[in-house]
């Protein structure tokens, strides 16, 4: 009786259980090899890794953020030419909520695989961020089986689970470092770091069948390496999921070895076939066809019932549809990149020694089209979409031999490479491949001037308002209604596969007027001889071009008033480069710069890059510069593994009249550098570097700070910086700099990044030193530094105007610098600090606090500006030019203490489709140049600025208010001229979803600008009326505008 009630508990139980949990898949197998089933249905794994990150989006792209009638628009897309190919799983990652996974299963009867990476690419415990995950740290461990834990118990009840897979290629990720792994020889190395990995794995696969028994678990292993540990410590493992790229074949060994030493189901996690080939430079889905179709065959023939090693359950071909932003995966995110980034012989069709023939962003077995649908990117199947189409229409399980050999012989390939030709072809002719439209747009705006003053008086009085919206000002010009349309027609031209051109050519009726701002010298011919003449109108301007050869041994570009990078990331240390993506800078001085040749080293020529030309950022110099960057590993244990920068950096020209150009009167000069950079042990890192520059200035004779004359000799060219940091103690990276710029080692300023107010300087003469601690914790991250710098030569009234070869100015005075950023960011798939940053952060909440204090300690020089009246002059070459002259007369600064400045941004995603940005900023700050005294203002000010930004479906706005603050010209501060109020408001409908903060393309909208003037301000632009009084005056300028464009 009592084992009759206990066995109806039993039954019980087992019955609570399955209602409980979804479904009850297993591993099954007999005398024919391995099966996996769903309860009783024989299940044949016919999948696909499912990509969908749409074109112009990268690696943080997160469609479970979105609305769910996006989301389901996606799926719906995707899933029923899934279903229609033959698919029955897909592979996705364990951020896919449960709901998606049920809709995906219940509509479309997919299943699909969740895998969580467990750490692959990084992980956070106990609040730092580690970004190589070590396995052998105990904490690790606990952090990455309680995520195991929670991916069980959040799928364990969900409808289309059909199991559990845990990293991704992790074997090929044993890269951290620790005193215990360092110590033991170089070979062995591996083998225990691999160790404790599938020790940890197996703790993950336990944990997840202890919350959920009915799922089988699994690892995804980068090929068949270590299958000895994996059989010895990891007994829980149900199937072994392989990613594996061999070419054409894997051959009997692969499926043998696995069988011998595992005895366990095989599932291909990853395997496919890029579909672009790198010897004729043009896609190619022959070959990614071809090696398709001999990998199935070889699964067909490994599967149960076969005879061989009945193994093999099926697999998932890597990977759905192009993902365009593999190759940079933070910029050219609208461009199919067809450079290779890595070799493998095994894909022989287009293998050459040397040449990288796997090109990332082409292994779907659809291509991704710019056209879309309800918003989704068009899917244009290949030949290998069709060719799977037929082959998964055979059984796995219960095919014969001869039915292979009889369904592969059957196949019509060339039918398959004629629909997905003809795919390709028409959608080339859509998109117009080869003279390809980029840019087509056209912009309406009306601006009104309004004079607050006199609307208000006028409404007071009750008389017209006419007067307030068209009135003579100071500069003798009338202030009215105007009206400007100004249209972008931007074309690329790809006459060959490796060339491609482009080009943007724009044309106005007139230019954007205001007066609130200089009007942009781009819009105007140039006026030879007389800058006083009055400008006229160029009405079409050839605006920007580029152009890019991608060969075997190098890449050449072509940027005219076109951004690139620096070297700043290729060991340029000292900053001899500079970046030139401030397009809109140049153009208010009517630059067209970037005018520079380019040449980027592949192959034998890895690392090398060479730019050159009459203007490669704005105000340059016309030079040619060199970098070279290099990764040197050593095989030696004593030695450690170092990284070596070099750069260098020849300039021509003739010497600049100095009134015109102060920092040009020396002439052509040139500077080089060394950097290097190791890790000396697991916790210490050593950087450092060497500089040469300004030698031009040799023999040039200066003032000393004791007031005797001396000449700049070789050794006042050289610089040097060290730094030494170490991440021993946990959650942080300690560092101290050390920084030495001879009396002419002058370069560019480093570009301010991360929400900091300054960054490096760039200027000679001068000692600094600094300390910083890089910390994090959790979502948080800390970093605050202290600056502290001396000059080598301290002031005695030098000015450049009166031909010094240096001056003290602001980056080089003695002065001690506080400095504190505070990050807080839940969502660590974007930068919070990245450049486009409000368009692109995820997170439901986050937020950077900046705060920096100081001290000026010493005074300055006489410091150069640049004043608003041309004036004729004649260069050192006799040439008469007029143009806008430099002052220096009585502007060196004195000490100024107690200067500070805080600020703040944050950036909300509370609900889908809204957004929220708010910014602000204030403190206490002085002039930068010593002609505050002429212009009677204050020396030291207290601002603040505040702002307000925010998008929902098809709405965006903004809107900023500065109090007591400079204008938006840096010259203002100069004078330290402000304005009691700015302010600006801009509401507008975009035509397309979520509109971009960072431009103003497809809306229509109402902006209103307007400040308000004081005692300390001027007004240069002629806003107000003529006659009137600017302390206490109110100006606002009106426009509406349109956007159509591409």
């Amino acid at each position: 009786m009592n084992k009759k009630r206990l066995a109806v508990f039993a039954a019980l139980v087992a019955f609570v259980n399955i209602s409980i949990f979804a479904q009850f898949i297993t591993v099954k197998k007999d005398d024919k090899g391995w099966r996996l089933l769903d309860d009783r249905k024989e299940i044949e794994v016919k999948g696909i890794v499912w990509s969908y990150t749409p074109i112009g989006e990268t690696h943080t792209y997160d469609l479970w953020s979105k609305s769910d009638e996006y989301i389901e628009r996606m799926i719906d897309t995707d899933m029923p030419m899934l279903k229609a190919m033959g698919v029955n799983a897909i592979r996705c990652f364990s951020d896919i909520p449960p709901k998606w996974v049920e809709y995906i299963y219940t509509k479309y009867g997919i299943y699909t695989i969740v895998n969580n990476l467990l750490g692959r690419y990084g992980v956070t415990v106990n609040g730092t961020w580690y970004a190589n995950t070590d396995y052998s740290d105990q904490y690790t461990r606990e952090t990455l089986i309680a995520m195991a834990e929670e991916t069980a118990e959040k799928y364990r009840a969900v409808n289309g689970v059909l199991m559990y897979m845990f990293g991704n290629e992790s074997n090929y990720g044993l890269v951290w470092s620790g005193s215990e792994i360092e110590n033991l020889p170089v070979g062995e190395q591996n083998t225990v770091k691999a160790g404790y990995l599938y020790s940890l794995l197996e703790e993950a696969m336990a944990a997840c069948k202890d919350i959920d028994p009915f799922h089988p678990v699994g690892i995804v292993n980068g090929d068949t390496q270590y299958l000895e540990l994996i059989k010895e410590l990891c007994p829980s493992l149900d199937i072994l999921g392989v990613n594996a790229y061999r070419g054409f074949r894997f051959y009997d060994s692969f499926y043998e070895n696995v069988a011998e030493v595992l005895d366990k189901p095989l599932m291909f996690t990853e395997a496919g076939a890029d579909a672009y080939n790198e010897i004729t430079h043009q896609e190619d889905q022959y070959a990614q066809m071809a090696y398709l179709m001999s990998q199935w065959k070889e699964i067909y023939q490994q599967g149960y019932g076969k005879g061989r090693s009945q193994n093999v359950i099926g697999g998932f071909v890597f990977e759905w549809i192009d993902e365009w932003w593999k190759h940079y995966q933070n910029k050219e995110l609208d461009l199919h990149n067809d450079t290779g980034t890595w070799s493998n012989s095994g894909y022989e069709l287009d293998y050459r020694d040397g040449l990288n023939n796997m090109d990332e962003e082409w292994f779907g077995i659809c291509a991704q089209s710019k056209l879309t649908d309800r918003g989704i990117n068009k899917r244009i199947p290949r030949a290998a979409y069709y060719l799977l189409q037929d082959i998964w229409k055979l059984s796995l399980y219960k095919s014969t031999e001869a039915d292979i050999d009889r369904t592969f012989a059957s196949l019509d390939t060339a039918m398959y490479l004629a629909n997905g030709n003809e795919k390709s072809i028409k959608e080339m002719i859509n998109e117009n491949k080869i003279v390809q439209i980029d840019t087509l747009d056209a912009t309406v705006q009306v601006t009104t001037p309004v004079y607050v003053n006199r609307v208000l008086g006028a409404l007071k009085k009750k008389e017209g308002l006419k007067d307030s919206f068209e009135y003579q000002n100071e500069l003798g010009e009338t202030n009215k209604t105007r009206v400007s349309a100004e249209t972008n027609l931007g074309l690329t031209i790809a006459p060959l596969e490796n060339l491609t051109g482009s080009v943007v050519v724009k044309a106005w009726t007139d230019a954007p007027r205001t007066n609130l701002g200089e009007e942009y010298p781009s819009y105007y011919k140039s006026v030879e001889g007389n800058s006083n003449a009055e400008p006229e109108l160029k009405y079409v301007d050839f605006y920007s071009a580029s152009v890019n050869y991608s060969g075997s041994l190098f890449d050449l570009n072509g940027y005219y008033h076109v951004g690139h990078a620096s070297f700043e990331n290729t060991g340029d240390i000292f900053n001899i480069s500079k970046e030139a993506f401030d397009i809109i800078g140049y153009d208010t001085y009517g630059s067209k710069a970037p005018i520079a040749i380019e040449l980027v080293g592949k192959g034998l020529l890895e690392g090398l890059s060479v730019i050159g030309g009459p203007e490669i950022w704005g105000s340059a110099k016309p030079q040619i510069q060199a970098n070279y960057f290099k990764w040197l590993p050593t095989a030696s244990v004593y030695l450690p593994d170092f990284t070596i920068g070099l750069v260098y950096a020849e300039e021509f020209g003739a010497k600049s009249e100095v009134n015109f150009d102060p920092y040009g009167a020396f002439g052509a000069g040139r500077k080089a550098s060394i950097y290097a950079e190791a890790v000396l042990d697991p916790w210490v890192t050593l950087k450092v570097g060497g500089l040469h520059a300004g030698n031009e200035k040799v023999d040039a004779v200066y003032t000393k700070a004791n007031g005797k004359l001396a000449k700049v000799k070789m050794i006042d060219t050289l610089g040097g910086y060290a730094q030494l940091g170490t991440n021993m103690f946990q959650h942080m990276y300690i560092y101290g700099n050390a920084i030495y710029r001879g009396l002419v080692a002058e370069t560019n300023p480093a570009a301010v990044r991360g929400s900091f107010f300054t960054a490096d300087s760039g200027a000679g003469n001068r000692f600094e030193v600094q300390a910083g601690v890089d910390a994090s914790y959790g979502d948080f991250v800390f970093k605050p530094v202290v600056r502290a710098r001396v000059p080598l030569q301290g002031p005695k009234d030098r000015s450049l105007l009166q031909g010094s070869p240096f001056i003290v100015g602001l980056g080089n005075r003695q002065a001690i610098e506080v400095e504190a950023v505070l990050t807080y960011d839940p969502e660590g798939a974007t930068w919070f600090h990245e450049w486009n940053g409000d368009d692109i952060e995820g997170a439901k909440f986050a937020f950077s606090l900046t705060g920096m204090y100081t001290l000026y300690a010493g005074k300055t020089d006489n410091i150069p500006y640049k004043s608003n009246t041309p004036v004729e002059k004649e260069t050192p070459t006799g040439i008469k030019v007029t143009d806008k002259v430099w002052f220096d007369q009585g502007t060196a600064l004195p000490e100024q203490k107690n200067l500070w400045q805080v600020g703040t941004r944050i950036v909300t995603n509370p609900i889908p489709n809204l957004r929220v940005i708010v910014t602000a900023d204030g403190g206490y700050l002085g002039a930068t140049t010593g002609a505050y005294i002429a212009a009677k203002t204050p020396e030291y000010i207290y601002f603040a600025n505040a702002g307000l930004a925010a998008r929902y479906n098809h709405w965006i706005g903004s809107t900023n208010w500065s109090i007591n603050a400079w204008g938006p010209e840096g010259w203002w501060r100069n004078f330290n001229m402000t304005f009691p109020l700015q302010f600006t408001f801009d509401l507008a409908y975009g035509f397309g979803d979520q509109p971009s903060f960072l431009d103003a393309t497809n809306r229509i909208g109402l902006k209103v600008n307007g400040r308000k003037f004081g005692k300390y301000s001027d007004d240069p632009y002629g806003a107000l009326p003529k006659g009137g009084v600017k302390n206490g005056s109110t100006f606002v300028e009106v426009t509406t505008y349109l956007n159509i464009g591409l």
